[in-house]
C-alpha cells in the first residue's frame, strides 16, 4: 500500500476523536443548563496543549540547534503552525523539517474546530460538516490550475480537509445512533478500499482515471473508517493477540515522538557522529548500520519526550483540569 495511507489514518483518526470528544462534551454542556462554552473551550486547549505543543516545540528547537535547512530562515512559520502554508510555496521540499506540514495543519483543525461543533445549531452540524469535507476533494480539482503560483497545493490546509471531516461525520453518526458494528458502515468502507485500490492502481500502471483522482484520497478516508471502527471494536484471534502486543502497544504510546523527531534524528546523529556521512555507510551492511543509528536515536528521542515532556504535562493537565 501507497505511504500515504499511514498518514491519512492519523487525520482521519483526528478528525474521528476529536469531533466525538467535542460532541460528548456538548451533550454535557447543554444538559447543566448553564453557561459552559467558554470553560470548555480552556478545557479543551490545555488537554490539547500540554500533550501536543510542548514536545513540537522541542523538536523545533532541536531543528533550529542542528540547522535544519529552511528552519533558521523560516522558524516563524514553524512556531505559528503555519508551515504547510509555508511550504506549499517552497521550490524545494525541505529535508528534515518537511514532516512539520501536517503538524501544522492539524493544530489548525484543533484550533478551528470547537468552533464549529459547539457554536454552530445542533441543524446546522451535518451540512457544515459535508461542506468542510466537500472543500478538500474541490480544491484539489483545481490543483493543475493552482500549480500556477503555489508549488505544492496538495500540502494547504483547504486540500486535506475531507481527511478529517471524513472522521468527524463517523463521529457524528455514531453520536447519533450508529454502532461501530453497522453492516453499512463497513460495506461503505470496503467499497470505498476497493474504488481506491483501483483508481490508485490505474493510475500507477498509467491506465486512464477518467479525471477522477481528485476523488482518491477522500475514498480512502471513508475505506479507513471501516479500520477505525474495526480497530475500537477490537480484532479477534491472532491478528488481536498481535496488536495487543507490549511492544506494538508501546510504538503506539510513543507514535507522536517518533513521528516527531524521525526526521531529526539523523541530523542529530549528523553532529554527534559526522563520520556517517562520509560516504563510507552508503552501502551494504554499512548503510544498515547508519539506517539502525538513525532508528536507535529516534526511538531514544521519542522515549526521552515521553518520560520527561508528556508524561509530565499529562500530570500537570490533571493539576489544572482538577481531574
Amino acid at each position: 500500500m501507497p505511504f500515504e495511507v499511514c498518514l491519512f489514518f492519523f487525520l482521519v483518526m483526528t478528525g474521528y476523536l476529536i469531533t466525538g470528544s467535542l460532541l460528548r462534551e456538548r451533550d454535557r454542556g447543554e444538559a447543566g443548563g448553564v453557561a459552559w462554552r467558554g470553560k470548555m473551550m480552556w478545557s479543551y486547549q490545555v488537554r490539547r496543549g500540554l500533550r501536543i505543543l510542548a514536545p513540537y516545540y522541542v523538536a523545533v528547537a532541536i531543528a533550529w540547534l542542528v540547522g535544519a535547512p529552511d528552519m533558521r530562515a523560516a522558524w516563524p512559520w514553524y512556531a505559528g503552525h503555519l508551515s504547510n502554508i509555508h511550504m506549499a510555496f517552497l521550490d524545494q521540499w525541505p529535508s528534515g523539517t518537511n514532516h512539520f506540514w501536517s503538524l501544522s495543519m492539524q493544530q489548525q483543525f484543533y484550533l478551528v474546530w470547537p468552533l464549529l461543533i459547539w457554536w454552530l445549531p445542533r441543524g446546522l452540524i451535518i451540512p457544515a460538516v459535508c461542506a468542510f469535507a466537500a472543500l478538500g476533494p474541490i480544491s484539489r480539482f483545481f490543483n493543475d490550475h493552482m500549480l500556477a503560483w503555489c508549488a505544492r497545493p496538495e500540502v494547504l490546509t483547504i486540500s486535506c480537509l475531507d481527511y478529517f471531516g471524513v472522521g468527524a461525520l463517523m463521529a457524528i453518526a455514531q453520536w447519533r445512533g450508529m454502532l461501530l458494528t453497522s453492516p453499512v458502515l463497513r460495506w461503505i468502507s470496503i467499497i470505498a478500499v476497493v474504488a481506491y485500490a483501483v483508481m490508485f492502481t490505474a493510475h500507477a500502471f498509467g491506465a486512464p482515471t477518467y479525471g477522477m483522482r481528485f476523488l482518491q484520497q477522500t475514498l480512502l478516508s471513508v475505506g479507513l473508517c471501516g479500520f477505525i471502527a474495526s480497530g475500537i471494536i477490537g480484532f479477534r484471534g491472532r491478528l488481536g493477540k498481535c496488536l495487543e502486543h507490549p511492544a506494538l502497544l508501546r510504538i503506539g504510546q510513543l507514535s507522536y515522538g517518533i513521528y516527531l523527531f524521525h526526521n531529526l534524528a539523523p541530523m542529530v546523529a549528523g553532529k554527534i557522529m559526522p563520520f556517517l556521512w562520509n560516504g563510507a555507510f552508503d552501502k551494504g551492511i554499512p548503510a544498515l548500520l547508519k539506517v539502525g543509528v538513525f532508528a536507535g536515536l529516534t526511538w531514544g528521542m521519542s522515549l526521552a519526550s515521553w518520560r520527561w515532556i508528556e508524561s509530565p504535562m499529562q500530570n500537570m493537565r490533571a493539576r489544572m483540569l482538577g481531574k
